[in-house]
């Protein structure tokens, strides 16, 4: 264990086998304009956060891999930083020391583009999610210890997606949904921390409820009988 900012990291002394079959999917990427390193892009980004001892979190699909037994694809980077800590940065205007684009700043949220790796990059500076940054999980990643959103705090921000005042884009709302769905399949053990979590709502209770009870219902890959079909010999 260590201390990162007053958070203390989980360490693990190898990089996710998982992690790393994720990086290595990238170069079966067929179209020009789609190829992509993420890796590339996540050691820069955390390079730079770390050169300004600004704490961070990687959440969203990247995480994902970490906890899902499933591997899924993402075009994009996704971090929970502190909008305070992260000012130094902003302020310094360092985005082409670490190859990186300012793409824009709405205060709570930042779009970076990686141009060398062809990846955008999203900052979340919310002060509501400081809770996901708790408990990170760190993975070294060529030799950088890089500190990803633990299980629970990932599966608390899927879920959150669900929320029915969430301004959320359908595809990405259902994409955040099959991703719960791929955590808890994979680690039901984990369904009370969520609820009891700070961020948890009853509505978002409610959902969690009906997500356990999808999968704890019988299914099969068979195809449902017609209606009104003969069997056939």
């Amino acid at each position: 264990m260590s201390t990162h900012h007053g958070a203390t990291v989980q360490e693990v002394a190898f990089t996710s086998q998982r992690l790393a079959e994720f990086f290595s999917l990238e170069g079966l990427v067929v179209r020009e304009d789609l190829q992509q390193d993420k890796r590339q892009a996540l050691l820069a980004v955390t390079r730079m956060f770390d050169d300004f001892a600004v704490p961070y979190v990687v959440t969203g699909g990247v995480a994902l891999q970490l906890y899902s037994t499933e591997i899924r694809f993402t075009v994009d980077l996704d971090f929970i930083s502190v909008r305070k800590d992260f000012k130094v940065i902003v302020d310094a205007q360092a985005w082409e020391r670490y190859g990186l684009e300012l793409v824009f700043d709405r205060r709570r949220f930042i779009k970076l583009r990686h141009a060398a790796s062809n990846v955008e990059i999203d900052i979340n500076l919310d002060t509501r999610f400081l809770s996901l940054m708790e408990a990170p999980v760190a993975e070294r990643v060529e030799g950088r210890t890089i500190r990803f959103v633990s299980m629970s705090g990932l599966a608390v921000a899927k879920l959150r997606t669900q929320r029915g005042d969430w301004p959320r884009n359908p595809e990405k709302r259902l994409q955040d949904r099959v991703d719960l769905i791929r955590v808890l399949k994979a680690h039901p053990e984990i369904a009370e921390t969520i609820k009891a979590h700070p961020l948890t709502n009853d509505e978002m209770r409610q959902i969690l409820d009906d997500v356990l009870a999808q999968l704890a219902a019988p299914s099969s890959d068979e195809l449902p009988p017609e209606e009104g079909a003969e069997d056939e010999d």
